[in-house]
């Protein structure tokens, strides 16, 4: 494995090792239940993603995936009611 890909590795799996609700990036309206699902569900596993990085037409297959990992890893799985808060607040503030 090249140096290069351990240091890629390593960087990645340092997200993970966020506490619950922390993020390093600023998500857009802080407050709105959107960015509080966000905080809620992602961090469990990684730091929040901005949503610019997908378009509105690709959060829905991103949260189809996660909820698909969370369901392996025996986490609670994302609510109907919190789903549509998250995608809506996803796809609002999705890059173009």
């Amino acid at each position: 494995m090249s140096r290069l890909l351990i240091v890629l590795l390593i960087s990645v799996l340092a997200g993970c090792e966020l506490p619950q609700g922390e993020s390093k990036i600023s998500l857009p309206a802080p407050e709105s239940e959107g960015a509080q699902m966000m905080r809620k569900h992602c961090a469990a596993c990684h730091a929040p993603p901005s949503p610019l990085v997908h378009t509105a037409k690709e959060w829905p297959n991103v949260i189809y995936r996660m909820q698909e990992r969370r369901r392996m890893k025996a986490y609670e799985l994302i609510s109907g009611p919190e789903e549509t808060i998250l995608l809506g607040y996803l796809q609002k503030f999705a890059k173009s």
